[in-house]
């Protein structure tokens, strides 16, 4: 399964991410906005849930890490003053990875020491 960011990758939300109850902080309630549309963060984990869903950890400008879907998230410009056209990312149009460039990931969300959420209810993701 191919990830579509890496870790390092500056990526900004595409929608308000809500605690979906796997958020570690109880004083957030459930539907909650974790973090603002818009917001910027840097991928800091990616892995799988249930072996088909790729999630990324992101630690967002808010100071919080959150989990989220790659269809939550878009390529960001590293320096935010930065022009969005030019390849701001370390992959071609196809999504490859550039020649030369790295990849990077881990096989599972657990492997990173923050807590992730998804982001995403399980009902949005026909789970439930």
């Amino acid at each position: 399964m191919r990830s579509a960011f890496d870790v390092g990758d500056v990526v900004a939300t595409t929608k308000a991410l809500r605690q979906d109850g796997t958020f570690p902080d109880p004083d957030i309630a459930t539907g909650q906005i974790l973090v603002e549309p818009g917001t910027r963060g840097e991928v800091i984990n990616v892995g799988l849930y249930l072996q088909e869903h790729v999630v990324y950890a992101v630690a967002f400008e808010n100071g919080r890490v959150v989990g989220a879907l790659e269809r939550e998230l878009e390529a960001a410009p590293r320096d935010p003053r930065a022009s969005s056209s030019g390849g701001a990312d370390a992959h071609d149009r196809d999504g490859e990875p550039r020649h030369g460039e790295a990849v990077h990931a881990t096989s599972s969300a657990a492997d990173s020491s923050a807590a992730v959420t998804s982001g995403t209810t399980d009902e949005e993701e026909g789970l439930s």
